[in-house]
C-alpha cells in the first residue's frame, strides 16, 4: 500500500506540475493509445464469416436459409446482392450437411427428390415438367463432380412424340459450364460431358448437345461436325505417330552421340481411306467332271405331194385332188445332244485395308559433331568439335533404318546430316541476371534502410521531444533556483520569502573573511587532487624534500597537503 500510495502521489505531483496545453496533449495521446488497443482487440476477436454455398443463390433459397439460421440462432451476414449468406466458419460444415439433408439450396440442382412429395391431383403435364426438372438437376450434379467445374446449368428440349417418323423432332440439350479460375477443358473432356448427357437422355444424340462456358464461348463445336471431328482425330493420330518415331530415333542415337546432340524430324504419309477388296481366283487345271447327260433322237417320215390341175380344188385342204401323184416326199431326222458339267475350284478373297496405314515415311536426322579434347603445350585442356566419319554416318543410317523399318521400295527416304549445333552463350545472360538480382537486393537494402532511418528520425525528432515536452517540469531547475553567490545566499537568509529553506541552508556568520574563504577553497582543491592521484602527489613532496623546503611556504597550505599525501600513500 505504501508503494501504491507513493506512486499515486508521484503521478499526482507530475500531473499537477503540467500546464494546460501539456495536459491536453497527454490526454489526446492516452485516448489514441486506448483506441488503438480497443481496435486491435476488436479485430482479433471478430469472427471469420464464410459463404454457405460456392455459387450464388436465388432469392427464395436465401430466404429459406436465413429462416433456418434464425431458428437455430446462428449469426449470419448477407452480401449487398442478397445472393450469398455467410456464417461463422465453426458452423459451416455442420450447416452444409443439414441443408443438404433438407434439399437446400434448390438452385444448385433439384433431382429426383421432387417426386418424394406428390399431391393426389397432379396432372400429366406437371409430372412431365417435374421429370424434366429432375433429369436436369441430376445431370447438373453429375457434371459438378468433374474436376475443374465449379457449377453448371443444363437445359433439355424434349419435344412431344409424333406418330410419323418424318415429323418427329430431335431431342437437344444445352449446357453452361462455370469453370474454376485457370481451368480449361480439353476436347476429350468436352466429348465426355456430351456423351454423358446423351447417354442419360433417351433419344439424344451427342451431336445435338451444345456446351458453352461462362463467357459464352462454344466448347462443343468440333463434336457437332463429324467431318471436322474425324479430321481432328486423324491429325492427332498422325502427330502421335510421328512423335513416337522421332523419340525412338533420338533414344537410339543419343546413346552414341550424347544427350541433346541429335534432332530428328519425321513426316508420315498415311492413308485414311476405308477400302475393301473382293477377289475370286479360278483353278482351271484342277477342273473335274461333275455330271454328264446325252440325248439322241431319230425320226423317219414321208408325206405326199399335192398334184393335179391348177385351181382351188387342188389347193383346198381336205379336198381330194383330181389326180394323185404316186411319188411321196420322205423326211428322216437324226438328232443327238450331250451336256457335260465340270466342277472348277475357285478361291474368294475379301481384303479390308486398315484405316491410317503408312504409305510413305520421310526421315531427316541432324547430328552434332563429336567433342575431342586435346592437351596444349602449356598443359591446358582444349575442346573442339569434329565431324563424324563417313563410316559412322553409315552406321547411324543402319540403326535408323532398322529401328523404323524403312522400306526403300515403298518410297521411304532417310537423310542424316552431320552439322555443328549452335549453342547459346549464357554467360552474358547469367551476368545480366546476377546484376538484376544484385540490383534488386541493393534496392531492398536501401528501402529497408530508409524505412529504419525514417523510424529513427521520427523517434528522435518527434517522439523524444514530445515525451520530453510532456515530462519537463514547469518550475525552474534546481540549479537555477539555488543561489549562485554568497551575496545571494545572505539576501535569502535575511529575507523571509523562502522561510521553508531555513533547515536546508546552513547559517552563515555575519562577516566573512575573503582571504580565509579563498584559502579554504585552495586547500579543498589540493585535497581533491591528492585524492585523485596520490602517487603523483607523493612524488611532488619527495622532490620538495630533496630540494629543501623554504621557510616562506605557507604552512596553512603545505601542512594539510603533506598530511593528505601521507594518509593516501603511507609508503
Amino acid at each position: 500500500m505504501n508503494f501504491f500510495t507513493k506512486v499515486s502521489g508521484q503521478i499526482k505531483d507530475f500531473l499537477t506540475g503540467l500546464s494546460a496545453g501539456r495536459k491536453m496533449a497527454l490526454a489526446v495521446t492516452a485516448v489514441a493509445i486506448l483506441l488503438f488497443i480497443v481496435g486491435m482487440i476488436f479485430w482479433a476477436s471478430q469472427q471469420n464469416y464464410q459463404p454457405i454455398t460456392h455459387g450464388n443463390m436465388s432469392a427464395e433459397d436465401s430466404a429459406n436459409v436465413m429462416r433456418l439460421l434464425r431458428e437455430k440462432k446462428i449469426p449470419f451476414q448477407v452480401d449487398v446482392t442478397g445472393k450469398q449468406v455467410m456464417v461463422p466458419s465453426e458452423y459451416l460444415n455442420d450447416l452444409r450437411l443439414e441443408l443438404a439433408m433438407q434439399g437446400m439450396p434448390q438452385s444448385n440442382g433439384t433431382g429426383y427428390e421432387l417426386f418424394d412429395k406428390q399431391s393426389f391431383g397432379t396432372t400429366s403435364f406437371v409430372n412431365k415438367l417435374n421429370q424434366k426438372r429432375a433429369m436436369e438437376g441430376e445431370l447438373m450434379r453429375s457434371i459438378n463432380t468433374i474436376k475443374g467445374v465449379k457449377r453448371s446449368r443444363v437445359h433439355l428440349a424434349m419435344p412431344e412424340k409424333s406418330a410419323f417418323v418424318q415429323d418427329q423432332k430431335k431431342v437437344t440439350a444445352s449446357v453452361v459450364l462455370d469453370l474454376e479460375s485457370g481451368v480449361q477443358l480439353n476436347e476429350k473432356q468436352i466429348f465426355g460431358i456430351s456423351h454423358l448427357i446423351s447417354s442419360a437422355v433417351e433419344g439424344l444424340d451427342s451431336a445435338n448437345v451444345a456446351i458453352l462456358d461462362s463467357f459464352g464461348k462454344e466448347l462443343s463445336k468440333n463434336s457437332r461436325d463429324s467431318l471436322i471431328s474425324l479430321t481432328s482425330e486423324q491429325s492427332e493420330y498422325k502427330r502421335k505417330l510421328e512423335e513416337g518415331y522421332q523419340q525412338k530415333i533420338e533414344d537410339v542415337l543419343s546413346k552414341v552421340v550424347g544427350e541433346g546432340r541429335v534432332k530428328a524430324s519425321i513426316t508420315a504419309d498415311l492413308d485414311f481411306s476405308n477400302v475393301q477388296e473382293s477377289q475370286t481366283i479360278l483353278d482351271q487345271d484342277g477342273a473335274t467332271v461333275r455330271s454328264s447327260q446325252k440325248i439322241a433322237e431319230n425320226m423317219e417320215g414321208s408325206r405326199p405331194v399335192a398334184s393335179g390341175p391348177a385351181g382351188a380344188t387342188s389347193n383346198t385342204p381336205g379336198e381330194q385332188p383330181g389326180v394323185v401323184n404316186p411319188n411321196a416326199v420322205k423326211n428322216n431326222t437324226n438328232k443327238s445332244n450331250e451336256i457335260v458339267n465340270y466342277d472348277i475350284p475357285k478361291t474368294i478373297r475379301t481384303t479390308s485395308r486398315p484405316v491410317g496405314s503408312l504409305k510413305k515415311l520421310s526421315v531427316a536426322v541432324l547430328i552434332d559433331g563429336k567433342t575431342v579434347k586435346t592437351t596444349a603445350a602449356d598443359g591446358k585442356v582444349e575442346s573442339k568439335n569434329e565431324q563424324w566419319s563417313a563410316e559412322k554416318i553409315k552406321e547411324f543410317e543402319a540403326l535408323v533404318t532398322g529401328s523404323l523399318a524403312i522400306d526403300k521400295k515403298r518410297g521411304d527416304t532417310l537423310e542424316i546430316k552431320n552439322m555443328e549445333f549452335a549453342r547459346e552463350d549464357f554467360i552474358e545472360a547469367e551476368k545480366l541476371l546476377d546484376a538484376s538480382v544484385f540490383r534488386s537486393y541493393i534496392q531492398q537494402i536501401v528501402l529497408y534502410s530508409v524505412i529504419a532511418l525514417v523510424i529513427v528520425l521520427f523517434f528522435f525528432f518527434v517522439v523524444r521531444p514530445y515525451i520530453r515536452w510532456i515530462t519537463e517540469n514547469t518550475t525552474e531547475s534546481v540549479d537555477t533556483f539555488l543561489p549562485q553567490t554568497i551575496e545571494e545566499l545572505e539576501k535569502i537568509q535575511k529575507s523571509s520569502v523562502l522561510s521553508q529553506l531555513d533547515d536546508v541552508i546552513p547559517d552563515l556568520p555575519d562577516r566573512l573573511d575573503p582571504d580565509k574563504i579563498e584559502g579554504e577553497m585552495i586547500r579543498e582543491k589540493i585535497s581533491t587532487l591528492i585524492d585523485n592521484n596520490p602517487h603523483k602527489a607523493s612524488l611532488i613532496l619527495r622532490d620538495w624534500l630533496a630540494q629543501g623546503t623554504p621557510s616562506e611556504i605557507n604552512k596553512t597550505t603545505a601542512a594539510p597537503a603533506a598530511d593528505k599525501g601521507k594518509a593516501a600513500n603511507p609508503a
